[in-house]
């Protein structure tokens, strides 16, 4: 990477994370704190301390972050459905500067400064990941409209979405290079960050087949050879270890090898853990909710926004197909985007789409001139928004 490249994603990073700070700041001027969801603040678990205090920082542990605070702090008790690698990280990163209680100044700003670290080298990835297969215009327009997309505030909350996404793509990454062992490490460490990162597994098994074109020429190997393509293939299948690790922990903690997973059905979201629900099912849900609920409720609003990303979402898949985007990476994006649309909800479906990065990719394919610069506009302008009611306790994903 030339040294050009590098300071335009340091610019990109640092004018996205001074831009962020503006809806928090506006917001505490025009917004209330939503009225009944005072337990996903920081102030309800401990006193207000300083620089945390200030508007500018303390939204960035709402909802899922007073979690991951916990966690890192204290240990698991009843939320075993976060996944361990992000709390684990933070613990030990905190510990080096002297922890302290739980949701401690060090604690806090340490889940801040790995996130938005995460991310930050989660850019530099995905640009040399791009630059593979597309030119410099539009590999730089790709991670655009990734830190425009309008709940991309996540990736700089304590939260464990940017660590995934920089697995996800560092995984990808060794993968493309024929690097297998390393891909296989990384990859080991992604459903352990979110239970979606097992879809890793599917994904390398298809880059693995392309690369080695298998398919075409495994019948014309020698047994010396096929046995030189198993053994390079193995670091893949070491992946679910850790996934059966945690189940084994889980099994410990609370005797059900998938509490994990059922403990995401005990949080009032409608999402079904013991099975799947028919997507149609859940569009007509979702419609009904549209023409019942009044339009002043939040939770019209929270509605429409998951309908939209859902109904975006299987759109630009459909592009980054039709424009021939890697096999690979299509499958991963497929997967993780239909385990939880088939759960009987679109909750949280607008922060899960943050690590669909072919869809990115497909928003540069796939669109002129002036739908990119509509879509710069309308994206940063939601962005704006959400984060302004995100900082006041209003449910986005």
């Amino acid at each position: 990477m030339k040294k050009k490249d590098a300071f335009l994603l340091l610019f990109l990073f640092f004018f996205w994370r001074i831009f962020l700070f503006i809806p928090l700041f506006v917001g505490d001027f025009i917004l209330k704190f939503h009225k009944g969801y005072e337990y996903v603040h920081l102030w309800k678990f401990v006193q207000p301390y300083f620089p945390v205090n200030s508007v500018l920082l303390y939204p960035w542990a709402n909802f899922d972050g007073i979690h991951y605070l916990m966690i890192a702090s204290q240990g698991y008790s009843n939320n075993l459905g976060f996944m361990p690698l992000f709390p684990i990280a933070l613990n030990l990163v905190a510990n080096l500067f002297g922890g302290g209680e739980t949701f401690s100044i060090v604690y806090f700003l340490t889940g801040f400064f790995l996130a938005n670290i995460f991310f930050l080298i989660s850019l530099f990835i995905f640009f040399k990941l791009l630059r593979l297969d597309y030119s410099k215009s539009k590999t730089l327009q790709t991670i655009i409209f990734l830190v425009i997309f309008p709940t991309s505030f996540f990736f700089g909350a304590i939260y464990s979405e940017s660590m995934f996404l920089l697995l996800t793509l560092l995984s990808f990454y060794f993968a493309r290079k024929g690097q297998w062992f390393f891909a296989g490490i990384v990859g080991f460490f992604l459903p352990i960050t979110r239970i979606v990162g097992i879809f890793i597994l599917p994904a390398l098994i298809v880059e693995f087949f392309q690369q080695e074109n298998i398919l075409k020429k495994w019948k014309k190997l020698a047994y010396i050879e096929r046995i030189k393509i198993i053994k390079k293939s193995i670091p893949i299948f070491f992946i679910p270890l850790s996934i059966v690790f945690y189940s084994i922990y889980n099994y410990l903690q609370k005797g059900d090898y998938l509490y994990f997973l059922h403990a995401h059905g005990n949080v009032g979201n409608s999402r079904t853990v013991d099975g799947l629900v028919f997507i149609p099912q859940t569009v007509y849900r979702y419609f009904k909710i549209l023409i019942s609920v009044p339009t002043v409720q939040a939770e019209w609003w929270v509605s429409l926004l998951e309908i939209t990303v859902f109904l975006l979402v299987i759109w630009l898949l459909i592009l980054a197909f039709k424009y021939k985007v890697r096999l690979s990476y299509l499958v991963f994006a497929a997967l993780c985007f239909l385990l939880p649309v088939s759960s009987g909800t679109f909750s949280g479906l607008p922060r899960y789409a943050l690590i669909l990065f072919p869809i990115f990719i497909a928003i540069t394919l796939a669109t002129n001139k002036t739908r990119k610069i509509l879509h710069v506009v309308f994206s940063i302008l939601l962005l704006f928004i959400l984060l302004m009611f995100f900082s006041k306790g209003c449910f986005i994903a």
